[in-house]
């Protein structure tokens, strides 16, 4: 026969042990990502302001009646060590918007408006046009050390703001969300591409492709991006009454 006492059919109830979790405060949050691709332009107007001056640049090369011109405008553009040294020193600059042929300044500006449409979005025009000078005027000068010259191309300054979208990503990925991570690694597979190509090809200057990277690698961690200063838009605006 069952016990059937006040003390079994009423048990004493365990004691609840406090411990130090259920003291402490509830963990804040994290807040919420950063939707990369949301607003941005597909006409960032200081990136195709870069095309256009490129393009301009260009065209004493495409309207040469014969191959002289086109030597004779590259002579008085490209970056050359012995010029530079003279006193020269805009050559840095110049020779960043000059291109060889059709093909070389259409390569360039298609891969500027991928990369230079992130960089503009992330960082805001104006540091784009920074990102853009510093990083290829530090392509050319590490060229000059590298080789005599002559040389032209905006690719450092391309690279440069490649690694500075790739920098950018990087430093924060804890607080940006891209939605499809296959461009960052299709854009930098083809900066991996071009620097073995270059490896390859004495007629590249992968010494400016290189520094260029590099610069916009270090720029894409230490700039403010604007993108992070800004709040995110609401999802729906309210309708006018």
């Amino acid at each position: 026969m069952a016990d059937d006492t006040p003390e079994t059919r009423y048990p004493e109830p365990t004691p609840l042990v406090i411990t130090e979790d259920m003291l402490a405060e509830p963990a804040a949050a994290a807040p919420p990502l950063i939707d990369f691709e949301r607003g941005m332009c597909w006409t960032p107007a200081i990136t195709l302001g870069i095309i256009v001056l490129n393009i301009c640049f260009f065209i004493p090369v495409f309207s040469a009646e014969n191959p002289q011109q086109v030597l004779e405008v590259f002579l008085k553009t490209g970056l050359i060590r012995e010029k530079v040294l003279a006193g020269e020193i805009w050559r840095l600059l110049t020779s960043m918007f000059m291109h060889v042929d059709l093909s070389h300044l259409l390569g360039n500006m298609a891969a500027l408006y991928i990369v230079g449409m992130a960089c503009e979005h992330a960082f805001g025009p104006w540091q784009t046009v920074l990102i853009f000078l510093l990083t290829g005027l530090c392509g050319g000068f590490v060229s000059l050390l590298v080789h005599p010259g002559p040389s032209l191309g905006a690719s450092g300054a391309v690279f440069g703001v490649l690694g500075c979208a790739v920098g950018f990503f990087w430093r924060h990925r804890r607080a940006v969300h891209l939605r499809d991570k296959r461009i960052g690694l299709a854009l930098l597979a083809w900066a991996v591409y071009q620097i073995v190509i270059g490896l390859t090809e004495p007629m590249i200057d992968n010494a400016a492709h290189v520094a260029g990277l590099l610069a916009g690698l270090v720029l894409g961690c230490l700039l403010r991006p604007r993108l992070l200063s800004r709040p995110e838009p609401p999802d729906t605006l309210p309708s006018a009454a």
